[in-house]
Order: C-alpha cells, then sequence, then structure tokens
C-alpha cells in the first residue's frame, strides 16, 4: 500500500512548478526482487516485485502510478525531500517544466501519462549485497551472497531481456567486483540483446578495479562503462581504515591513479568521488576535494550518513548533519569555504545547510 510523507516546509506553489522524471524513467531493484521507482532514502515506497510479474507489469503498477501522480500534482507527496539532492538543488532529474527538453519526457507531460508505453530507462541494480569490504554504516561483516545466488542471476537475466534498457547503475547495495556473480556478469553480459544500452554506471569502493580487473571485462562491455563512483567516506589512511574496513588506503590511490588515466584518456566521461557525511569525517572535506582534483574527478558528491544498521543512539552520535548534532555549527561554518564552490562539487543533500548558514 502507497503511503504519503508530509511535505512540509516546501513552498507548494513553487514546487508545483518542478517535474521530477525519475518515475518515468528509472527503477531501483532490490534483493528479494523488491523495486522502488527511485532511490529508497529518498522515496521509500516500493511498486511491487519482480519474483511474481515482469518487470513491465511492475513498471506500470498502481503504485507506480499513484507516484507519478504526485509528480503532476506537484505535492510529490510520497518523496522525502531532506534525503532528495536533487529536489534540493532542482538538478539531474528534477527540472521545471518550461527547462524540460527531452522529447519522451515532454510528451508524458504533455499527454499526463501515468502508465507508459516503454520500459524503464535506467535500472539501478541493488539486489547483490555481496561486498569485499566491512564498512561500519553498511554491514558488520564482509559476505558473498551466495544464499541468494539463483534468486542474483534470474533478475540478472530479467534485465538482460528488456530491449528498452539505456543506462545500467551497477551495483548500488554491494560491490560489483566484490561479488562472483556481478562480476561475471560483465564478463559474460551480451550486449546485443539489449540494443539501447548506452551507458553502464560501475558504483565501488575501488579496491578492486585494478587494471588487470578492468581487461578481464569484454572490450564491448568496457566500453558502456562511462561513468564511475568510487565511495571513499575519507581523505586519510586513518579515517579511511575506519570507515572503509578491511580496505587499503595506498591500494585506492593506486586504483584512482588508474581510472585518472582512464578520464585523462577520454574512456570514462565521468569519475565521481563520493563521501558519506559523518561526524569522523566532516573535517576532511576540503582535503577530499583536492583528493578529487589530483585524480581528475568530474565530481566530488557529499551526502548525509543514513541509518542503516545503527542504534538511534549511535546514529544520533554520528548525524553531524542534524541540528541537534553538537558539532552541527561546525560543519555549518565548514560548508562556508570557498572549496565548495569548485563546479565539481556536489553537495547534494547537505545543500539546505548551506542555505541556512
Amino acid at each position: 500500500m502507497v503511503t504519503g510523507h508530509n511535505f512540509s516546509g516546501v513552498d507548494s506553489a513553487r514546487e508545483n512548478r518542478l517535474f521530477c522524471a525519475a518515475p518515468f524513467e528509472n527503477i531501483e531493484i532490490h534483493s528479494g526482487g523488491v523495486v522502488h521507482i527511485c532511490c529508497t532514502l529518498r522515496l521509500p515506497v516500493a511498486i511491487g516485485n519482480i519474483t511474481n510479474r515482469s518487470i513491465q507489469q511492475v513498471w506500470n503498477s498502481d503504485e507506480a502510478q499513484k507516484i507519478r501522480k504526485s509528480v503532476f500534482d506537484g505535492s510529490f507527496k510520497y518523496c522525502i525531500r531532506a534525503s532528495c539532492p536533487f529536489l534540493q538543488t532542482i538538478s539531474m532529474h528534477v527540472k521545471r517544466i518550461g527547462d524540460v527538453t527531452d522529447p519522451r519526457i515532454s510528451a508524458v507531460i504533455k499527454n499526463h501519462m501515468l502508465s507508459l508505453p516503454y520500459g524503464p530507462r535506467q535500472i539501478n541494480c541493488c539486489f547483490d549485497r555481496s561486498c569485499n569490504l566491512s564498512c561500519p554504516s553498511c554491514r558488520t561483516r564482509m559476505f558473498v551472497d551466495t544464499d541468494n545466488k539463483r534468486e542474483i542471476l534470474e533478475i540478472q537475466r530479467k534485465i538482460q531481456e528488456l530491449r528498452d534498457v539505456e543506462e545500467l547503475y551497477i551495483e548500488g547495495s554491494g560491490d560489483p567486483l566484490g561479488s562472483p556473480f556481478t562480476r561475471e556478469w560483465l564478463r559474460s553480459m551480451r550486449t546485443a540483446d539489449m540494443p539501447e544500452l548506452k551507458l553502464i554506471r560501475l558504483h565501488t569502493n575501488g579496491q578492486l578495479l585494478t587494471p588487470e580487473m578492468w581487461n578481464t571485462i569484454p572490450s564491448d562491455v568496457r566500453e558502456l562503462i562511462r561513468e564511475v563512483e568510487i565511495s571513499i567516506d575519507a581523505a586519510s589512511p586513518e579515517t579511511y581504515h575506519v570507515n572503509r574496513r578491511g580496505g587499503s588506503f595506498e591500494t585506492l590511490l593506486q586504483n584512482l591513479s588508474f581510472l585518472g588515466e582512464l578520464r585523462k584518456s577520454r574512456r570514462l566521461e565521468r569519475l565521481i568521488l563520493s563521501m558519506v557525511v559523518q561526524e569522523n569525517n566532516f573535517r576532511e572535506m576540503p582535503a577530499f576535494v583536492s583528493l578529487g582534483r589530483q585524480f581528475g574527478a568530474t565530481c566530488v558528491y557529499f551526502s548525509s550518513i543514513h541509518n542503516w544498521i545503527f542504534s538511534e543512539t549511535e546514529f544520533l552520535r554520528r548525524a553531524v548533519h542534524l541540528s541537534a548534532h553538537p558539532r552541527y555549527p561546525e560543519l555549518a561554518q565548514l560548508l562556508k569555504d570557498n572549496v565548495f564552490k569548485d563546479p565539481i562539487v556536489f553537495l547534494g543533500n547537505l545543500t539546505s545547510i548551506t542555505k541556512e548558514a
């Protein structure tokens, strides 16, 4: 059942002039076959499950259509604005209706389409939680998701059958190279089965993304990997050791150097370094921007920590972005630094702090 979220504090007249294309383009597939139409942190309502329905059926489910309707009526009532960097900054999927230029989305707006005649353009693959690290903000131990191997392979098969898909984001809940299932998928992916596929984005901790690993991926798949996001959460070896438990900062820097060369030679269109900001790393944010510059990153992306596994007490201790946190004033002051005006910086859902500061 779809339930709404309070959009309090938002200028409704202003929001009514906005349009978010995500529910009309995007799905996220999670463990167990659960499908969302946007990032679960921003829109936590599921639209169905592909273990008992086809992706196309879920794509146009009653739940999906209710969410699309909330975009048309301007309420965005299923969204959590405080978690959405794009509603805060009017960027990416979110545009003013007058600024929409994509012909397909323009037709959707003109015809007020809730049930769509096409399939999802973008698929965020979040169904394989296997990872080679055990970052404290995400999990308590390293593991390979062998219990769900059959399910993972079946979801991969269903994705391969989608002829409309243009972009694959791999992997939103684990590490694509730390998983034997996703790693093998990249090595065996039949790109001819997805004729519209133009881009693959890898989201990884970067520990295994060596030149040798890169070269095990077939050239036709490699050519589609145009974006790589490296989640780091630190700018020093000491903090990295804590926040990327099991990882090596030295290995990270070596692999960032390799990725920087791929970017320099234009084999990558985008190289994104990301940091989940929390109490133990927020002072390293300026140094993190410098790290991005050092390796030629096209984007340095900051976001607030979310409570995946912590007790409420532990989360509140870490959540420096919350105004009640004792170090919040220090973070707000830090964000006034000119370093964050660099065009490669995207403050994401921390943007609202800069407006308050």
